[in-house]
């Protein structure tokens, strides 16, 4: 179930941002953020990791991964959401969700909730 969930959004581009923000939200979401930059999603995961997030692979500097390891670190589901293809993604990150941009509203609700699913078990 999305309702109540905290979902970290991780975008850059502001109107994909509200977008996603605006698709969770009205599923009964609480968004964390959205941020635009790794150093704020990360203080954000440290001081109260969210239940799920979804994470762009290009900040405008180029492809990180650095919000994806973190996110394992502290066991939290994540989808990636981008514009660039499976090949881009390392081999480590194969078994992950990839959204391709844009993304339908009702495809972010569906997408958390199977990242939620285990945890609601």
């Amino acid at each position: 179930m999305v309702e109540g969930a905290r979902v970290l959004i991780l975008e850059d581009h502001y109107y994909l941002a509200t977008d996603l923000q605006a698709a969770l939200q009205a599923a009964g979401a609480q968004v964390v953020g959205p941020f635009g930059d790794i150093g704020e999603a990360s203080r954000a995961l440290a001081s109260d990791p969210p239940d799920c997030a979804l994470v762009d692979l290009n900040l405008g500097a180029g492809i990180s991964f650095d919000l994806p390891q973190r996110l394992r670190q502290h066991h939290v589901p994540f989808a990636f959401v981008t514009g660039y293809d499976r090949a881009a993604i390392p081999d480590e990150f194969a078994g992950f969700t990839q959204l391709e941009k844009p993304v339908a509203a009702q495809k972010v609700a569906d997408v958390v909730q199977s990242l939620l699913a285990p945890q609601q078990s």
